[in-house]
């Protein structure tokens, strides 16, 4: 289990970052389409990612295209879907590494059971289906047994249970392995990698952060790996103020 020491602030020029988007960037939110950043804090955001050289990513179970769509007019490497989504440079091409096809099946499953139970809310990514249960919590066990049953025994699909959610995608990919490979490219390799999430697949990610003796920041009241914490989003952005700022005052001033 995780401590409550806050974590060291950020440093441009000797950390790799990568940061969870949801419930580490923007609050958790009952209708995932209608999430956002807390007001001022994008400015911040991508003046650390300027003063890093671009070595910034944001690790999210979202698509990228929707992460683009949240963050904009902001660019930035990214590995959505828990990395089955790529970009390994803010103005590169989006890479996939699975066909959708291949969760059809589930899709099926999923679509019949949210018209059995309308409470629930099936979210489509493609390479990975959500069901979300925050409004309906009775229905947890309903939505995690319809996941399994689905599954199977199939081993190419892995299920995961989140914050509210339970998701499905193929398997052999996680946040941590997209961090990992993430790092043997550039602008990432040869520094120093950070990572922030609060997610229980973010704990993938701060295993491998922490085993790379790098910095590992749980967001949150969670259990973690993690040997660092920040009690929620509004601390995640303090924190990335309070390093730029820091970084105003000991280098040359940063262009917003």
């Amino acid at each position: 289990m995780t401590d409550t020491t806050p974590p060291p602030l950020i440093d441009p020029t000797a950390h790799a970052i990568f940061l969870d988007f949801d419930g580490t960037l923007s609050e958790l939110v009952d209708d995932p389409a209608s999430v956002a950043l807390p007001e001022g804090t994008l400015e911040p955001l991508m003046r650390l990612q300027k003063a890093c050289g671009g070595a910034l990513a944001i690790v999210s179970g979202r698509r990228i295209g929707d992460l683009d769509g949240f963050l904009s007019p902001m660019r930035f490497a990214a590995a959505g879907v828990h990395g089955l989504e790529r970009r390994a440079t803010p103005d590169g091409e989006t890479e996939r590494l699975m066909t959708e096809a291949e969760l059809d099946p589930v899709r099926e499953a999923f679509a019949s059971l949210v018209r059995d139970h309308p409470r629930l809310r099936l979210e489509d990514k493609g390479l990975a289906l959500v069901l979300h249960y925050r409004t309906a919590p009775d229905l947890e066990e309903v939505a995690r047994r319809a996941a399994s049953e689905a599954v199977g025994d199939r081993g190419d699909l892995l299920v995961m249970h989140g914050d509210n959610i339970v998701e499905v995608h193929p398997a052999g990919m996680d946040k941590g392995k997209a961090l990992a490979d993430m790092m043997e490219r550039a602008p990432f390799k040869g520094r120093t990698p950070l990572y922030a999430g609060d997610d229980t697949t973010d704990e993938y990610a701060l295993d491998v952060v922490r085993r790379r003796g790098g910095v590992s920041v749980k967001v949150g009241a969670k259990d973690s790996v993690a040997a660092f914490r920040l009690t929620d989003v509004a601390a995640v952005h303090r924190w990335i103020a309070q390093s730029i700022r820091y970084t105003d005052k000991n280098e040359d001033p940063i262009d917003g």
